[in-house]
């Protein structure tokens, strides 16, 4: 059984059942659906042992549009001891996703976006971030192979459209 198929008795007190109101891990899910591919992109990172000084995720408003975005960046600051390039020491390094581009790596005034799937393996995009920590953004070494999707790729795509479909009736 999922954790979305388990119920659950109800604690004493006032219940959400029936009553049209969400519960708080269903808000969650509905308001930050990237919240699990989240969790999956810092395991793959706890697994390689390079673990930014920052992990950031949430909902930010979108420049001008006035829309809203997903995202979720990862920040080694300037100075980290695995940042190896002199420029990258200095200037730290970023992996940024965004529901409405996919990912981005950056430091400094550089700027680069990977060959992945916008919703690519979290283990490919850990790669992809130690490559650049290692070697720098440009480099003309050997990249890391370009990844499959994450395993749950699809269901959070059909959340990602349901969260779409909903901000753009709200801002209507």
């Amino acid at each position: 059984m999922s954790a979305i198929e388990e119920t659950r008795p109800a604690a004493p007190g006032k219940s959400t059942h029936d009553s049209g109101q969400l519960s708080v891990d269903d808000a969650t899910r509905a308001t930050l659906p990237h919240l699990r591919y989240a969790d999956a992109v810092d395991a793959a990172f706890q697994d390689l042992r390079f673990l930014p000084d920052a992990l950031e995720m949430g909902l930010r408003r979108e420049p001008g549009a006035g829309g809203r975005e997903l995202f979720l960046r990862l920040e080694w600051l300037p100075g980290h001891d695995d940042l190896v390039p002199p420029g990258m020491q200095a200037d730290g390094l970023t992996v940024e996703w965004s529901h409405l581009v996919g990912w981005l790596v950056r430091s400094g005034d550089e700027l680069v976006v990977p060959d992945v799937d916008q919703l690519a393996d979290p283990a490919a995009i850990a790669g992809v971030a130690m490559h650049s920590a290692l070697h720098g953004l440009r480099c003309a070494c050997d990249k890391p192979e370009a990844s499959a999707r994450w395993t749950d790729a699809v269901y959070l795509d059909i959340a990602l459209t349901r969260y779409d479909e909903r901000t753009e009736g709200a801002s209507v």
